[in-house]
């Protein structure tokens, strides 16, 4: 399992270094001075809110780093919007292990660049750090005010919760039914807010520039395909006290394999990373004559169920085709009658189940078909104490077809 995180962790800063193919888009800014300067920004895709971003004027010139203290707003066309305030931060933590004893917001005075998520009568704002999740609302051009939500510690570590936001929603102008309601049952998450003042913005007339970001870019996250293909592996075994009697190499074979894979592509950095499991069936049999003369031989059976468990990283080359890399813990569960015999002694090695690495890189098109080359790190399924170790090997090509 520790081989497992390392992977992972590779696999992750690995991600950060690839991070320089996000696309520069249309967009703009404000400055201090009310200016409004149009031309390209780098398209991150935040998760946290930024404090600094990269714009160009144009595809051919130099790249400029714009820091939070010159910038009053960004934004990229038809996708995201940024607006600076100095206002209200609570960074207690809403982590379980990590939560605070005070009810009340702990405040500090920050100035953010806050993330536009609804714009009418009614504006809502949303602020995220690796912390915690913030939601801020306005009433027409009013002061910007904290929705306050807090998990908190009480008597023996219970965990209660500050639902202040429900009453501060009834000064929502909007129609009868969205404000003003003695019980609304609203959770504070991106969603419903969003859906709150979407309604409280566009009934009773609404306003006429309202617009819901967030709800215009949302993608399907969750992705289940079947994942046939050909496995191209090789088996040996090695005795360390008498490498002549049971040592053997049993080549190269050809075999296929089926599987399905469940996909959950993370809802940040434009959708270029995603978890992956993919469990599937794989089995290698073959036969060996050691020597002929002596009538010595023998066999091996050998199938499993194969749960890799790992991470994909995204690389567009346009609206329909995209080349991706993958990287897998893979925990090998051994099936009956998986067994090696030797016809010419009692001795039989018993498989165990084991773990390796794989890695591989391929193509999809369209969302819906993709192909795979993918290799593996070596196994070794025998059972310790029998004075015998083996490889396996194997190579596979991997055709897959997302259902949905």
């Amino acid at each position: 399992m520790k081989k497992c995180l390392l992977s992972f962790l590779f696999f992750t800063v690995f991600n950060v270094g690839l991070s320089g193919q996000n696309k520069y888009e249309k967009g703009y800014f404000v400055d201090n001075k009310g200016n409004k300067n149009e031309g390209l920004i780098k398209n991150l895709d935040w998760k946290n809110n930024p404090n600094q971003f990269e714009f160009k004027t144009s595809e051919s010139s130099n790249t400029e780093l714009l820091k939070i203290n010159n910038v009053s707003s960004f934004g990229i066309e038809n996708k995201v919007k940024y607006i600076r305030y100095q206002t209200q931060i609570d960074n207690s933590s809403n982590f379980i292990n990590s939560l605070s004893s005070f009810k009340e917001p702990e405040y500090t005075k920050q100035e953010v660049f806050l993330k536009q998520v609804v714009e009418g009568n009614n504006n809502l704002y949303e602020y995220t750090s690796s912390s915690t999740k913030l939601f801020f609302y306005q009433i027409k051009g009013g002061e910007l005010t904290p929705l306050i939500y807090k998990k908190y510690l009480i008597e023996e570590n219970k965990v209660a919760e500050n639902n202040e936001y429900k009453k501060q929603l009834k000064e929502v102008k909007g129609c009868s039914d969205v404000a003003g309601n003695d019980n609304i049952a609203i959770r504070y998450t991106t969603k419903e807010l969003t859906d709150f003042f979407t309604k409280a913005n566009s009934c009773d007339g609404g306003s006429v520039n309202y617009y819901n970001i967030e709800t215009s870019q949302k993608k399907k996250l969750f992705h289940v395909s079947v994942k046939p293909g050909v496995n191209f592996s090789s088996y040996s075994i090695e005795h360390v006290m008498m490498p002549d009697f049971y040592n053997v190499d049993f080549g190269n074979k050809t075999g296929f394999r089926i599987g399905a894979e469940a996909e959950f592509v993370l809802p940040f950095n434009n959708n270029k990373i995603a978890i992956v499991l993919e469990p599937n069936y794989q089995y290698f049999k073959s036969e060996k004559t050691i020597d002929a003369s002596a009538n010595r031989g023998v066999k091996v059976k050998y199938s499993s169920l194969e749960i890799p468990l790992g991470a994909r990283y995204y690389m567009f080359l346009d609206n329909k085709s995209k080349i991706f890399l993958n990287a897998f813990c893979v925990f090998d569960a051994i099936l009956g009658g998986s067994k090696v015999e030797y016809d010419y002694t009692f001795a039989s090695p018993s498989f165990q189940s084991s773990m390796n690495f794989a890695f591989g890189a391929g193509y999809k098109y369209a969302d819906r078909y993709s192909v795979e080359f993918r290799t593996y790190t070596k196994r070794n399924m025998l059972a310790g104490g029998t004075g015998m170790t083996s490889d396996y090997n194997n190579l596979s090509i991997i055709l897959g077809y997302t259902l949905f």
